[in-house]
């Protein structure tokens, strides 16, 4: 049964979506600001209300710049103007920190991503740019009828159909313009996009074998490194859509095809092939210079990421030997050692290890400034060597129970965790506090404009 109401929004849950309250229960009403009253559809059962209108406007409210916005699940925050979004990332992680760490100390103001101060927030900050192909509409079963075209686009809200979008405004417009122009040189070519596979396991002819593109846009230099990510390698024409796209007026400078035949939830597949082009991308982070492998982990928002090296640099102290925990590719652990630290980093993903490896010899770091360890984290804790301070960034999930309690038994005095995810920060600083912690400063960085997400650096001390 389905039903319209009126409803007021009273704050923002931990997606970032506005929360109400009707028939003594909690409904969820995605793009609504709190203080807001909105006109919304309900269905029964379901805790996510549609929004048909809104009936009292925040202040806050703006006009989205995207004309995706809404349908495309990239953004949720476009519609709020982007100081009120620095507002509300800080009180969301005040408010998940506060009841399980009472004595933390208040957090910081959000730090905005650099130069992007106006109301009217940062655009273009996405140097990871990112889309997924898909075949636009299917043909009749008598044969008859347009045949479906390839689109590109982004997964919409929720689901894994995909949006076609013409424009994204929050990715770099270098990359941007790479990306369009290879998919326009894919269509042309009729290159398809790979459809899922049936549910029922049953095999059944699938003949494209496109499924997404990444370019990966060096901020301090001219490089483009772009991934176009492929069931298989079997359609021909990909050969000659790609010597075209190589060509053109916006060509990449290394070119990379990986090859992903699993229906998973990753990005890339196991094994990557290089067309052209160098290797690895090079890129440079508060002074450091980093090479990053085409299917690597490495920040999107490489402005921020400069925010949040400076924060981590900052809070260890001079001449301190440091271990560097869920290390990645060394975004922390070079430019501490370059700042004359001894560091340990540990880093179970050996792609990344091997770029850290190279980045430190680009960098000519001495091994006996910065040795890498790929190993799991727990794994290594045995034989780690004593250090003066741990810099902690975990995945989502936070840390294990087995890292938290070696810290609270045998961790140094001070400690600053880097969070993704303050659910997670918050769970895991409430047990350092009663493992014997204290907790000197929790700062949010922007990384994500227009998004819920948050990054956190929590500096904490015995």
């Amino acid at each position: 049964m389905t039903s319209v109401v009126d409803l007021d929004i009273r704050e923002l849950n931990a997606e970032g979506d506005g929360v109400a309250v009707a028939r003594r229960q909690t409904i969820v009403v995605p793009f609504t600001i709190p203080g807001e009253r909105v006109r919304v559809r309900l269905d029964d059962g379901r805790p996510v209300a549609t929004l048909l209108e809104v009936l009292e406007p925040s202040p806050f409210r703006v006009r989205p710049r995207c004309p995706h916005f809404g349908p495309c699940g990239g953004c949720a925050w476009q519609h709020i103007a982007y100081p009120e979004q620095l507002r509300l990332k800080t009180a969301l992680v005040e408010r998940l920190v506060r009841p399980l760490v009472r004595d933390a100390p208040s957090v910081r103001p959000t730090l905005a991503t650099p130069a992007h101060e106006a109301d009217a927030g940062p655009w273009g900050y996405r140097q990871k740019v990112h889309f997924v192909f898909a075949m636009d509409g299917s043909p009749s079963s008598a044969g008859r009828g347009p045949r479906p075209s390839l689109v590109m686009g982004h997964y919409a809200r929720g689901s894994r159909q995909v949006v076609p979008v013409r424009e994204c405004p929050v990715h770099d417009e270098r990359g941007n313009a790479l990306a369009f122009q290879l998919a326009s040189s894919l269509r042309t070519a009729g290159v398809e996009a790979a459809t899922p596979a049936p549910r029922s396991g049953r095999r059944t002819p699938q003949p494209g074998v496109l499924r997404s593109i990444a370019v990966r846009v060096a901020r301090h230099t001219s490089e483009l490194l772009t991934t176009l990510v492929v069931r298989d390698d079997s359609d021909k024409r990909l050969r000659s859509a790609t010597r075209r796209a190589l060509a053109g007026s916006e060509a990449a400078t290394s070119l990379h095809l990986n090859l992903h035949p699993r229906e998973d939830r990753f990005i890339f597949g196991a094994e990557t092939r290089r067309i052209s082009g160098h290797a690895r991308l090079r890129e440079e982070v508060g002074g450091t210079s980093f090479l990053i492998s085409p299917d690597a982990f490495f920040q999107t928002n490489v402005d921020a990421a400069e925010r949040l090296v400076m924060l981590v640099r900052d809070a260890v102290p001079a001449g301190a030997s440091v271990l560097d925990l869920y290390a990645g590719a060394g975004l922390f652990a070079l430019p501490l050692a370059r700042a004359g630290h001894a560091v340990v980093a540990v880093e179970e993903n050996r792609a990344a290890v091997g770029d850290g490896v190279a980045s430190q010899r680009v960098n000519r770091i001495p091994e006996e400034q910065c040795r890498f360890i790929a190993q799991p984290v727990e794994t290594a804790l045995r034989r780690l060597p004593p250090a003066d301070v741990i810099v902690l960034d975990p995945p989502r999930s936070g840390c294990s129970p087995v890292v938290l309690d070696w810290l609270c038994r045998r961790g140094p005095a001070r400690l600053v965790y880097v969070s993704c995810n303050p659910e997670a920060l918050a769970r895991d600083l409430a047990v350092l506090r009663e493992g014997g912690f204290r907790i000197d400063s929790i700062q949010p960085v922007d990384m994500f404009p227009h998004t819920a997400h948050v990054e956190t650096v929590g500096i904490l001390r015995r």
